[in-house]
């Protein structure tokens, strides 16, 4: 699908039985309809395009002929790195408008990929994914959210598959490293917290969320913003190993 958005239909959005404990858990709360005009924009300004650099960090692991699925694509910027790398290309969003930026962008550049609207916590592909890309997506939803959202998007990746993670890196050393790491990151998630677009939250960790759903980090790559190691952001590439 090249240029033409899906209806709501595509996608339901409706509550889920999930899991004990998280049977009403919603994740269809986020959608970013009012600032799809400038979101690439701002959050290249904010990070001075170390998210930019994250995403396209993950371009290596990809191979011709892979299926991705991208949850939360947005605009799209890194599912064109992998589609120019002969993927075979699923995004899914809930912003009609930010899928509307991503088929232009592929009607421009005359490619191809299956766009579906709606909440990625409900997609069942009729086969698992060679990938999944999860790129600034996770930090949407609080901590439980997110845990079991990341379990989620790893039952999609096929054993031998890749799960892969861009996101706010945790600091990297004492009580000076998580200071500037807080001083950066904490406005910026109160200030989106307050205007609807996500839940008030820490950095996540993946590490011990990654090994029980039986990933292995690959590679981890930090993009710090300015001097030293922090604040920064950071790449993940895991493995399906069970």
């Amino acid at each position: 699908m090249s240029g033409a958005l899906p209806g709501p239909e595509t996608e339901s959005r409706s509550d889920r039985a999930g899991p004990v404990g998280v049977r009403h858990m919603r994740f269809d709360e986020y959608p970013y309809e009012s600032v799809a005009w400038l979101y690439d924009e701002l959050a290249a300004l904010y990070s001075l395009g170390r998210i930019g650099r994250s995403k396209a960090a993950h371009v290596g692991g990809i191979e011709a002929g892979d299926r991705v699925l991208f949850a939360g694509v947005g605009r799209g910027s890194d599912a064109l790195l992998a589609l120019w790398r002969g993927a075979k290309v699923t995004a899914i969003d809930l912003s009609p408008a930010m899928l509307e930026r991503f088929a232009h962008r592929l009607a421009r550049a005359g490619l191809e990929a299956e766009l579906l609207r709606g909440d990625v916590a409900d997609h069942r592909p009729d086969r698992p994914y060679d990938v999944v890309v999860a790129n600034y997506f996770l930090n949407l939803f609080d901590e439980a959210r997110a845990g079991e959202m990341l379990r989620r998007l790893g039952q999609l990746v096929r054993p031998g598959g890749a799960l892969l993670l861009a996101d706010f890196a945790r600091p990297l050393g004492g009580s000076f490293a998580r200071a500037i790491t807080h001083a950066y990151y904490r406005p910026v998630n109160w200030i989106a917290w307050a205007l609807g677009f996500c839940a008030r939250h820490p950095i996540l960790d993946y590490a011990p969320l990654l090994e029980p759903m039986g990933f292995r980090i690959r590679s981890e790559r930090r993009f710090p913003v300015l001097f030293g190691s922090n604040p920064a952001y950071v790449a993940i590439a895991a493995e399906r190993i069970a």
